[in-house]
């Protein structure tokens, strides 16, 4: 995998598979990085793309969280969600106040971290049709969308709308419900009350903004 660079450093990792930076890519491998309940779960997937995801949107939370200095074994580190509330980092066994937000769009994968509620989405630069817009934003968004000139708008919205609800979920019954207002329109994304994308070479990554 190889890290891809983004302006949020310390809370956001995205990595995309392939390249020369070291990672789990046998099953000998895994068993370095996850534990063995670890790998059972994985292992309940039908389809191999869903089991690699799952595994590795898990392993850049792991390195991320090396990163922030929360342990220095990958196997101690894990995730989990109780019952509807937001993914969790476990370490050593114990639950932590460390939120987790974990996204992939293929050949990429992403992973979050804070204190506080927060969420990540990536998007992998394709075309998507802006009639779908109403699907997910509202009227009022449709049109701040619709006015930028940036490229692939509608997919800096999907990523944003994913990421905001990621970390507001239990707040809204649908996608369409988070409100997404434009702030400012910059060259490389754009910046939302929420939310703010970033484009990197041929992906979009959106992560919300911290909350004080």
């Amino acid at each position: 995998m190889s890290v891809i660079a983004t302006p949020w450093e310390g809370r956001v990792l995205v990595l995309r598979v392939g390249g020369d930076t070291p990672h789990p890519k046998a099953d000998e491998e895994f068993s370095l990085w996850f534990t063995p309940n670890e790998l059972a779960s994985a292992q309940t997937f039908k389809l191999p793309t869903r089991r690699d995801e799952w595994l590795q949107s898990r392993f850049a939370a792991k390195q991320l969280a090396m990163q922030l200095g929360l342990a220095d074994d990958p196997r101690a580190i894990t995730i989990e969600r109780p019952s509807l509330e937001r993914p969790s980092l476990v370490i050593k066994g114990i639950t932590t106040d460390w939120r987790v937000s974990l996204s992939h769009s293929a050949p990429f994968v992403g992973a979050a971290i804070s204190r506080a509620p927060i969420g990540i989405d990536v998007q992998s630069i394709r075309e998507l049709d802006e009639r779908a817009a109403h699907l997910f934003l509202s009227p009022e968004e449709t049109d701040q969308m619709l006015e930028c000139t940036l490229a692939h708008r509608i997919l800096h919205f999907w990523c944003a709308k994913e990421a905001a609800w990621k970390q507001r979920s239990e707040e809204f019954a649908t996608l369409r419900q988070v409100p997404l207002p434009l702030l400012e329109k910059r060259d490389d994304g754009l910046l939302f009350d929420a939310a703010e994308t970033f484009l990197a070479g041929d992906v979009i990554v959106a992560a919300t903004r911290p909350t004080s």
